[in-house]
């Protein structure tokens, strides 16, 4: 077992709007860590809408009119967007950026638009007239829109993580706004522990999850970014309606080389009751799942190893594996 005081490198910066904290355990690992802020930059300068010079904003500029060619990495992301959208129905929907660049949440000159212009947005998303071609990205109808903050991120992390793991033996934290990756174990021998955000409380954890074989907790919440204005709270993700309406998702589980097939922000946009769907069909997906009246619903798989540390929230149990059909993948 390694000394408990040997050395912690924390390497903090931003990336894709948020954060980007690095933490190297036992020894240094600068060159890691720089790979890791590199691919987080590739990502971003490819797929942020928020880059007039990007491939997403070039395939946006020629919707309906032509596919675009565009880079190995963003036809990647944009096919794990499409699996993702085909597996929750449309509730994840890469092409909502019609809808999300009228209000801009997160951008320049953030409003809110008006019913007509939002109704009118509307018919333009629908993730099935995306077409990936070998090289090319094609948006069919003109005036869509491509948004893939919902997933590029994610998509950053997981292959920054798999990167990481690939450039030698390390111990490291990964933690990007939130989403997090582990490298490697812990040089002392302990878990991970991880902590939750409180959606309503700054600077508060609600929850901590200490991880077994687990080596990824993704976070998404209502509060992250949002547009504040004449007493409206928009987040920028968009719900539908639901029976139990969720403030914070966070998705716990490890890794397998490929990207799950739901996200945080999916689950916050479909409510407790589409979660509970999509957990049946992928068992080996556990969660912490909180409601507006600060319920919070734990799955089984993780009961034992979560801890809920603030008086105003209630933990419930959410049992689920009951599944009898088909479950999704290898996770």
């Amino acid at each position: 077992m390694v000394n408990q005081k040997e050395e912690i490198c924390t390497d903090i910066g931003k990336a894709m709007g948020t954060f980007l904290r690095i933490t190297s355990y036992g020894r240094p690992q600068g060159e890691v860590s720089k790979a890791v802020r590199a691919y987080f930059r590739n990502v971003e300068n490819l797929c942020s809408r928020f880059r007039s010079d990007s491939d997403v904003s070039r395939i946006s500029a020629a919707a309906g009119v032509k596919p675009v060619m565009v880079s190995s990495l963003c036809r990647d992301v944009c096919r794990c967007s499409l699996r993702e959208a085909a597996f929750t129905g449309g509730i994840f929907d890469p092409t909502v950026g019609a809808l999300t660049s009228l209000w801009n949440i997160g951008g320049e000159n953030e409003r809110i638009p008006s019913e007509e212009e939002i109704e009118k947005a509307k018919v333009l998303i629908d993730y099935k007239h995306i077409e990936i071609g070998e090289r090319s990205v094609f948006l069919k109808e003109k005036g869509m829109s491509l948004d893939l903050g919902g997933i590029a991120k994610e998509y950053a992390l997981h292959q920054a993580a798999a990167l990481a793991e690939h450039m030698g033996e390390c111990s490291m934290m990964i933690d990007a706004g939130g989403d997090i990756c582990v490298v490697g174990n812990k040089p002392d021998g302990s878990a991970w522990r991880l902590g939750i955000q409180h959606p309503r409380q700054r600077s508060t954890l609600i929850a901590t999850v200490a991880l077994g074989s687990e080596d990824t907790v993704e976070t998404s919440g209502d509060y992250r970014r949002f547009l504040l204005k004449d007493g409206l709270m928009q987040s920028h993700i968009f719900q539908i309606k639901k029976k139990i309406p969720l403030i914070s998702a966070t998705l716990i589980y490890k890794r397998n080389g490929e990207m799950l097939p739901v996200s945080g922000a999916a689950c916050i946009a479909g409510g407790l009751d589409k979660v509970r769907e999509w957990l049946e069909r992928i068992p080996r997906l556990e969660g912490i799942f909180i409601t507006e009246d600060l319920q919070a619903y734990v799955t089984e798989g993780i009961s034992d190893r979560v801890r809920i540390l603030t008086k105003d929230a209630d933990r419930r149990a959410l049992i689920r594996h009951e599944y009898e059909g088909e479950c999704h993948g290898s996770y």
